[in-house]
């Protein structure tokens, strides 16, 4: 596949007769949480994500929980602009796995822009939830809003707009 290093293969969301939850960590398995990846985030992807419920109906849904952890912080105290995006970006692309098919969003895409607004502070020791919804998704463009809560109150700290471009390749007929 063009844009992808040798040995770095892409692995597609299973598409049988999975659960949403199933199929959004086969999407995160066969890519960040591999106990071999090292990227970006990989402490962030295998330790401190986790998932608390995904759904196809009526659109592409997730809800991740997790605790802002020094790592995660700027020198503030606070949770890092560029760590919450990583977050987002993760967390609302994992939306789209329930709602694949073949063709159809299978390989979750790439990012084509991802718009943040920080509305308030996150200190180190919050507990979070992010709550990610496909707000449209086509055959090549999709657009996921995400939203940061503080789990204790419901309060929300940050949001996201995601658009990403379908990667899948054709579909052979039969």
């Amino acid at each position: 596949m063009p844009g992808v290093a040798p040995g770095k293969e892409l692995a597609g969301i299973p598409v049988g007769d999975e659960t949403a939850e199933e199929r959004v960590l086969a999407l995160l398995g066969g890519t960040v949480t591999e106990d071999s990846y090292k990227g970006w985030g990989a402490d962030l992807f295998h330790h401190s994500l986790k998932l608390v419920s995904a759904s196809s109906s009526p659109v592409g849904q997730t809800v991740f929980r997790f605790t802002v952890l020094p790592s995660h912080c700027n020198r503030l105290g606070n949770l890092h602009g560029g760590c919450t995006a990583t977050i987002f970006d993760v967390c609302t692309t994992c939306a789209l796995a329930p709602i694949a098919k073949p063709g159809y969003w299978q390989y979750a895409g790439v990012t084509r822009g991802l718009s943040m607004t920080y509305l308030k502070p996150v200190p180190e020791g919050e507990v979070c939830l992010v709550e990610s919804e496909v707000v449209s998704a086509g055959k090549r463009m999709s657009v996921i809003k995400g939203t940061l809560r503080r789990e204790s109150d419901g309060e929300v700290l940050a949001v996201c707009e995601h658009g990403k471009v379908s990667i899948d390749p054709p579909v052979a007929k039969i």
